[in-house]
């Protein structure tokens, strides 16, 4: 069964370089068999195949570019229209989806080495009596 899988992007206006780096790890994918930018700032990406892992090919996405949100996955849709299909259902169903965004990054610091502190008392200043 051909699935369709839509993933936003994050690009900077028109860079080309991080938008032939996301066709190649799209078309990368096993299962995978065409790949097109689309949206009005052609930032989604939209992958079309077979049981296309959506989630590894997300997170690919992010690991590689920057942020990248699930937009959608569902079947090819087909050219005929038919009376008994549930299309209202399934329209219903993909404008209740709710696009989640990815959580920032946290780079977390170490502190620096502390080095032990050795305190070396005089002998020559203190009185050698405790009774003084």
């Amino acid at each position: 069964m051909k699935q369709k899988v839509v993933i936003k992007l994050s690009l900077n206006g028109n860079d080309q370089k991080y938008r032939s780096k996301a066709f190649k790890i799209a078309v990368s994918q096993p299962g995978v068999e065409s790949a097109a930018m689309q949206g009005d700032e052609k930032n989604q990406l939209e992958v079309m195949g077979d049981q296309i892992d959506a989630v590894k090919l997300t997170s690919l996405l992010r690991k590689n570019l920057g942020q990248a949100d699930l937009v959608s996955v569902g079947p090819v849709g087909g050219g005929g229209d038919n009376k008994d299909d549930p299309k209202p259902q399934a329209g219903a169903a993909a404008a209740a989806a709710v696009t989640l965004p990815q959580a920032p990054l946290y780079y977390y610091t170490y502190p620096p080495y502390q080095y032990p502190v050795y305190q070396v008392s005089d002998s020559y200043n203190q009185p050698s009596c405790s009774i003084m």
